[in-house]
């Protein structure tokens, strides 16, 4: 299970906030600057709150979903505990917010657009692909969390409506 885990993180998490973003910089002649106080603040405040929900939304995988964030070894029991109350997504927003911390940060329009377009990607994937798996191996359960928790902005104030 230790195995799965390296390779669940290094295959998709890793790759995507850090050796794509090298490899824009590297191949789009990034020219090294100091950003605005503006931009170093926000990117950290992203940055922090991106790792520290990609932490937690892991470690549910792990305790509560027995399970890691591979599609070769997913978690066996829905997760509806922690963030997963205020939105469906919240690994993938943590991987959003720190990859717009990297674009905030490196003052890049190259990783920007990576991120935009990497969310775009997400979006057509969750509703075309994951929410029928979802669907499949969870049921009804699934469905009545799908229709009273949010893909993408948190409802703060709303409840999940799955036990």
């Amino acid at each position: 299970m230790k195995g799965a885990w390296l390779k669940a993180i290094l295959l998709l998490p890793f790759n995507v906030t850090v050796i794509i973003p090298i490899l824009l910089l590297w191949y789009t002649d990034y020219q090294w600057c100091i950003p605005a106080m503006s931009q170093i603040i926000l990117g950290v405040i992203l940055f922090c709150g991106g790792l520290g929900l990609f932490i937690k939304t892991t470690l549910l995988f792990h305790k509560v979903g027995q399970g890691t964030l591979s599609p070769l070894a997913p978690p066996k029991r829905l997760i509806i505990q922690g963030p997963y109350k205020i939105v469906r997504n919240p690994m993938l927003l943590g991987i959003l917010f720190i990859m717009l911390s990297e674009a905030l940060l490196f003052s890049s329009c190259c990783i920007f657009i990576y991120t935009l377009i990497f969310f775009l990607i997400n979006c057509i994937y969750f509703k075309t692909v994951e929410e029928k798996m979802l669907i499949k191996r969870f049921g009804q359960d699934y469905i009545a969390y799908r229709n009273s928790v949010p893909m993408w902005l948190p409802n703060f104030r709303g409840k999940c409506k799955v036990n």
